[in-house]
């Protein structure tokens, strides 16, 4: 990890920047507990402005590397309470870090009238227009893993093709590859469902079974909304990212 910022980075500065106070905490740099360095020190080591700090410092606490006390500063959270940037890797990443091979069947692909729902999600008006979505079933080891539908705020005038994404596998490479946008940030909550006929029939399991139910909205670089996925994961198949 460099301890530079490149203005000239795809890159926003405060990403950089929390990249590197990030890296210094997982090295034990910072130690838990510890305050990191004032708004004053960063400006003066990164030259950055007090925005840009505020925004790394924001960006690190919701992931949990770092938490504020009222008038004593920004300190370095407990490795228990630390999420880490591994939330962002692609279903692809994690199944090999698993041991298993990634696999998916595509579903369904096309542009549909979003509802009010992936609307708010994608942070779109009420007159928008269509969003892209994508229907998969995504597999380990050639097995049924989760039921992954994905909604998706493209640059004007491009798309993804079933014939791309069977060739990219992952759609968060396509985003970085194709489209330069690149993963920085999510929102998502869980919550725990009941398997409905069609969605036991794809996962190979008993209707009513229980699902880990995961509604994750991933924002770019530029701070912008690029996708929201609803995952169906079958049984307890924790840690793992949808895309």
């Amino acid at each position: 990890m460099s301890e530079m910022i490149d203005p000239n980075d795809v890159l926003p500065l405060y990403y950089q920047l929390a990249n590197i106070l990030r890296d210094s905490i997982t090295n034990g740099k910072f130690e838990a507990r510890q305050p990191i360095p004032s708004e004053r020190q960063l400006e003066g080591l990164y030259a950055v402005s007090r925005t840009t700090i505020r925004q790394s410092i924001d960006l690190l606490i919701r992931q949990g590397f770092l938490y504020r006390a009222h008038g004593r500063g920004t300190f370095v959270s407990p490795q228990k309470l630390q999420k880490g940037i591994s939330e962002l890797t692609s279903f692809s990443e994690d199944m090999k870090q698993r041991g298993l091979v990634p696999g998916q069947k595509i579903l369904d692909i096309g542009y549909v009238h979003p509802t009010e729902q992936v609307r708010a999600h994608l942070e779109l008006l009420a007159d928008s227009g269509q969003v892209l979505r994508i229907e998969r079933l995504r597999l380990g080891d050639n097995l049924p893993m989760g039921l992954q539908t994905s909604y998706y705020v493209l640059p004007e005038g491009q798309t993804i093709t079933r014939e791309e994404l069977e060739e990219y596998g992952s759609i968060y490479k396509m985003l970085q590859e194709k489209f330069h946008l690149i993963p920085t940030e999510a929102d998502e909550t869980l919550e725990v469902t009941l398997a409905t006929p069609r969605e036991a029939a794809l996962l190979e399991i008993p209707p009513g079974s229980p699902l880990l139910l995961s509604d994750r909205t991933m924002y770019s670089q530029f701070r912008r909304v690029v996708e929201f996925v609803k995952i169906l994961y079958r049984g307890i198949v924790i840690g793992i990212s949808p895309s």
